[in-house]
């Protein structure tokens, strides 16, 4: 069963399950609390990569029509709902709240990997979709509905993973943050390579299902899986993170 599949009655028990219900993980279990050790991670939530017809999703839409719908979908009935819900939690609770956001200053991307740059031109000259990573574009914004307070951490990177491309860990070691709720787009790319790099510096991390989104449920599920079974620990849903922070029960 994947991800966006509605369960059926012929389906087994074990059809029903997700993988992380069977607990088996070979990393160790997660602490999070209230304690100010724990910080909501959101990742590239901006119009460009999380809207249907701004940024990378317009270009993408003009060259392959309806390749994003599911994406599309899966944003806008999950992944915002979630992660407003774990904002109001994590905001009322005064714990931590850490954006992470892709893009560049210059509009030619000169500051990017040289691969990373030439694709990203490449796609604006076919797709006629001009600045769809620069921050002077005005879907560099992230998503009004899950948009940082004042006070709130926001990180800028310029590469898939955020610990590549900007003082993401200085800024994470000066809050004295350990453990990390990891929410954003997309699960396979800036999601995935920010919170392994995230678990190899030594930060405990939570993947939230329904709080992240791939282009297709096979990619994303796969991903979940993997992090799972190596790294950190995956859960269903912002209920789940928060009845463990109430419960104080490690995931």
């Amino acid at each position: 069963m994947t991800a966006g599949t509605v369960t059926t009655e012929s389906e087994s028990p074990e059809e029903q399950q997700r993988f992380y219900d069977h607990k088996f993980s070979f990393a160790s279990p997660i602490d999070l609390r209230k304690d100010g050790k724990t910080a909501l991670l959101v990742v590239d939530m901006q119009y460009h990569d999380a809207s249907p017809n701004r940024g990378w999703n317009l270009a993408v839409e003009r060259l392959q029509p309806g390749s994003l719908d599911y994406y599309n979908r899966r944003v806008e009935d999950q992944v915002i709902p979630t992660i407003r819900e774990l904002l109001t939690y994590f905001r009322a609770n005064r714990m931590p709240v850490v954006y992470v956001t892709l893009g560049s200053d210059d509009p030619q991307y000169r500051d990017m990997p040289r691969r990373s740059r030439e694709m990203l031109l490449r796609l604006e000259e076919r797709s006629g979709v001009s600045g769809i990573f620069w921050s002077g574009d005005p879907a560099f914004a992230i998503r009004r509905e899950i948009e940082p307070v004042p006070g709130e951490t926001i990180v800028r990177k310029l590469t898939a993973g955020a610990f590549n491309s900007s003082d993401i860990e200085v800024q994470l070691h000066s809050l004295g943050i350990q453990e990390l709720v990891v929410t954003g787009v997309t699960t396979s790319c800036c999601v995935e390579s920010t919170a392994r790099d995230a678990v190899d510096r030594g930060f405990g991390c939570v993947l939230v299902d329904s709080g992240t989104a791939e282009y297709d449920a096979e990619a994303h599920d796969a991903t979940l899986r993997t992090f799972h079974g190596n790294f950190g620990r995956v859960v269903a849903s912002a209920s789940d993170i928060i009845h463990a922070i109430e419960s104080e029960t490690a995931i």
